[in-house]
């Protein structure tokens, strides 16, 4: 029986096709099946918390974000096989964004009487979630497409994973903290989502022209750790939560909610990882 072999421009069209489809697909699915978490998270002003602390029962909310998240991952190692696993985080991250998009926001918090010190705590839980994803992603969907030489079993590996040059591109994440600063400027959801993947990129972007040879499991989650410290920090100063939203002196590290950083650490790593090939050479062991 004869067996067609496509090859040439039609080939390259079909496998460019497979791949919008994926990405197009994915974030669709992702953003569905993270957006129905949000009903666990009604805290008692009615409407979905900014944070799970805040919410009527944390334990409800943390078993639904969860399974929402194990869904996503799901889709996320599909998009991943079939593109990269970069793409596959920004898709996971376009999934926690709009979860966050249906809670509450500083304001909220603010009003709910929220512990900022708690806020920043639930931020470096998220920054440990992420790392966790992206082990999983790394592991299931191999290594980057421009880092062939690395093993996708390296993913699970602790001394891989913080080792020294590793720890020197994670530490390109404290651009988050920066990029907070500048741009996230008063209570808009939006804002503080795109102030976080902006962050994100640079981090992302720096990270990798600082290691171009590791795979940046640890990178996409640290910005969302830096993050969450600056926040411990800023609630190291104290003073009245209310009052100072109010008179629009509220530190900018507050703006951003946990899931806000996570959601943009991932999307914005993921960009950043692509933006920086056209500044990384491509090449393998020597």
């Amino acid at each position: 029986m004869p067996v067609i072999v496509i090859a040439g421009p039609m080939a390259d069209m079909i496998d460019v096709t497979k791949r919008y489809i994926a990405l197009i697909g994915g974030i669709a699915a992702c953003m569905l099946l993270m957006m129905a978490a949000a009903s666990g998270l009604i805290s008692l002003q009615g409407l979905p918390g900014p944070t799970v602390g805040l919410s009527i029962s944390p334990i409800s909310a943390t078993i639904g974000i969860l399974i929402a998240l194990v869904l996503a991952f799901g889709v996320a190692l599909i998009v991943g096989r079939v593109v990269n696993a970069a793409v596959a985080a920004f898709v996971l991250g376009t999934g926690i964004a709009a979860l966050s998009m249906q809670c509450g926001t500083h304001s909220d918090a603010v009003f709910a009487g929220a512990n900022e010190f708690m806020i920043g705590i639930e931020t470096l839980v998220w920054g440990v979630v992420v790392l966790v994803l992206a082990m999983g992603l790394m592991r299931w969907t191999g290594p980057l497409p421009d880092q062939p030489w690395n093993k996708a079993s390296d993913a699970f590996d602790f001394r891989k994973i913080f080792s020294g040059q590793a720890l020197r591109s994670s530490a390109a994440g404290f651009v988050m903290l920066a990029a907070v600063w500048l741009l996230s400027t008063n209570d808009l959801k939006g804002q503080a989502i795109f102030a976080a993947t902006v962050g994100g990129l640079f981090a992302g972007l720096l990270g990798r022209i600082a290691a171009p040879r590791i795979q940046p499991v640890l990178l996409f989650a640290s910005p969302v750790i830096i993050g969450g410290l600056g926040q411990l920090q800023a609630s190291m100063a104290g003073g009245d939560g209310i009052a100072a939203f109010v008179t629009g002196t509220s530190p900018h590290l507050g703006m951003p909610m946990p899931m806000d950083f996570a959601a943009g650490s991932l999307m914005g790593v993921a960009m950043g990882l692509g933006w920086s090939r056209s500044f990384v050479e491509e090449h393998g062991d020597d």
